[in-house]
């Protein structure tokens, strides 16, 4: 099998709102490996869709709380759209989709079928945001603080 690397650069990630869908609340990130996030189209595109992204969460079979956050990362090959929300207490549960550029009306499910791949840059919100669940919710099991996970952003 033969690898293919690139040469690591950092790519800019922001945080840019919290949305609140259906019952939902919703931590919204977007990567780019442009200057700045340009997508922007494609972005209100994937906001609008939330209703329907989150009925995968609401059908999770272990318990939710109803908060999430979502990745629109602006990469080579197109738009890789991540909406993870926690589920059964430590966990993580993570939907995928994509944007090609060419076609940026279409969001379509992962084009690796029910494989869920996240990539270096990705992994940084994650961390992020495993930081902030471990400090505002699990480290107080008996009182955990929506409030303060959800005011705990990324910063760039």
């Amino acid at each position: 099998m033969r690898r293919m690397f690139e040469t690591y650069r950092p790519r800019k990630i922001e945080f840019r709102k919290l949305l609140t869908v259906n019952d939902w609340n919703v931590k919204v990130y977007s990567i780019t490996l442009n200057s700045n996030f340009q997508s922007l189209s494609i972005l209100k595109r994937i906001e609008n869709e939330l209703p329907i992204f989150l009925t995968a969460a609401d059908e999770s079979t272990l318990p939710t709380y109803k908060v999430a956050f979502l990745i629109a990362h602006e990469a080579r090959e197109g738009v890789w759209v991540l909406i993870n929300w926690w589920a059964g207490g430590e966990m993580i549960e993570t939907k995928v989709y994509f944007v090609k550029y060419s076609e940026p009306h279409l969001i379509k499910e992962s084009p690796y079928n029910s494989n869920s791949l996240l990539c270096v840059w990705e992994l940084e919100v994650f961390a992020h945001e495993r930081k902030s669940w471990i400090n505002s919710i699990l480290k107080n099991a008996h009182n955990p603080d929506f409030k303060c996970y959800l005011d705990d952003i990324m910063k760039s």
